[in-house]
């Protein structure tokens, strides 16, 4: 596990952060990010469908945002800053959380506030995975680049290995449509991400990225 050192970064230190606040609070941001990170809904029977990092996807629109296609190298340093954090404290938390969730109907208002309480850290380990992510790569906003955004994005999913489904490209625009309300019509945003890359069954998917023009 690597040092934590930008664990003192403030909220006001890290323009990510009071970025990502603000898209995540848009109108059907959360459930979209969910649905791309995992399946916690009643009605669907798989889980972690992608096991994408909410806080990668947060970044790519960041980085969009701030005018900024990240290439191959940029994504492999932002995976290897965040992954170890995320997988040995983000995700054990949240699984906390979630099994506190069952026993509240037997252990009452004790597992309610416990419940409570693990949800807040698990809230303040995200926000120390973005300081992670914002000291891989300090970004200031400077010209918008919704294409960026979406590069980006691309970018993640193809260097993770996955391919989305029309479900996905829903949730995507979402995304991108919060992140640049000012810019992208919602349905503008689902026919650019339409235009996916076809991965190459010979390149790995660590090789298979869309490089920066």
């Amino acid at each position: 596990m690597r040092d934590v050192r930008c664990k003192a970064m403030t909220t006001n230190e890290n323009p990510f952060w009071r970025f990502s606040l603000a898209v995540y609070g848009e109108p059907g941001v959360a459930e979209a990010c969910l649905s791309l990170q995992d399946s916690d809904v009643p009605d669907r029977l798989e889980r972690d469908r992608h096991a994408l990092d909410v806080n990668l996807l947060l970044f790519c629109c960041w980085a969009g945002r701030c005018g900024r296609r990240l290439n191959s190298t940029d994504m492999a340093a932002l995976i290897a800053a965040a992954e170890p954090w995320q997988r040995e404290v983000v995700r054990p938390l949240r699984g906390v959380r979630r099994s506190l969730k069952i026993y509240e109907a037997t252990a009452g208002a004790a597992a309610e506030r416990l419940r409570a309480e693990v949800k807040a850290q698990e809230l303040e380990a995200e926000r120390l995975e973005q300081a992670l992510l914002h000291a891989a790569l300090p970004l200031t906003e400077t010209s918008p680049a919704p294409s960026a955004a979406i590069a980006n994005l691309q970018l993640y999913f193809i260097q993770a290995g996955r391919l989305p489904d029309m479900n996905d490209f829903a949730d995507l625009a979402g995304l991108v449509t919060a992140a640049f309300r000012d810019i992208v019509p919602p349905l503008n945003a689902l026919w650019q991400l339409q235009d996916w890359p076809e991965p190459d069954p010979s390149r790995t998917a660590s090789e298979a990225v869309v490089e920066p023009a």
